[in-house]
């Protein structure tokens, strides 16, 4: 019975060793990390610009672009998938909402102390107008105005690097939205 004691204090001890050597490396496993504070200072966002692109005629997708900053020294993988949670920060008392689903168009690399560009992608029902005139500009703002009224941005959560990225949304700059016909 010693020997088994001896040999289960071993396997205990030489585990939070382990532990230990991979929080120092940064490499902590999913359900070890969970506990540890969002780094909001890693990667900085500035909104880039909008457009509106058509999916079929009676949907529209409302692309969000923004220039993500790597501040750090190591390169940075942004992956779309379940480990990305985007969430919409009210106006109203600054709260987060999962109620308009937000998309990352696609996974990104963001070299250290670099600049790469993401697409943040809402898809929505919208009667395409069948020709390119003043009263068609005036529906895609009004899309555009409705998929982003009442919020002051979305936050981007990334528990796989533990980062958490605020992406305002400027309402000036979204006056005036570039137009796409067609998948691209």
């Amino acid at each position: 019975m010693a020997g088994w004691k001896k040999a289960a204090f071993l396997i205990i001890v030489a585990s939070l060793i382990l532990l230990l050597l991979l929080s120092v490396a940064g490499k902590l496993p999913k359900w070890a990390a969970r506990g540890a504070p969002w780094d909001t200072n890693a990667v900085q966002a500035t909104f880039a610009g909008v457009r509106v692109r058509e999916i079929d005629p009676t949907h529209a997708d409302v692309l969000l672009f923004y220039d993500l900053e790597n501040k750090t020294d190591a390169d940075y993988q942004l992956s779309s998938g379940p480990n990305v949670v985007i969430m919409s920060r009210l106006a109203a008392d600054g709260s987060l909402s999962s109620d308009r689903p937000v998309n990352l168009e696609s996974s990104a690399f963001v070299p250290a102390r670099n600049r790469t560009r993401i697409t943040l992608e809402l898809t929505r029902a919208f009667n395409w107008p069948a020709q390119k005139d003043a009263s068609a500009d005036q529906g895609f703002r009004q899309l555009v105005a409705g998929q982003t009224s009442g919020l002051t941005g979305f936050v981007l959560f990334d528990q796989t690097a533990r980062y958490r990225i605020d992406l305002p949304t400027p309402t000036p700059q979204l006056e005036n939205p570039t137009v796409s016909s067609g998948q691209n």
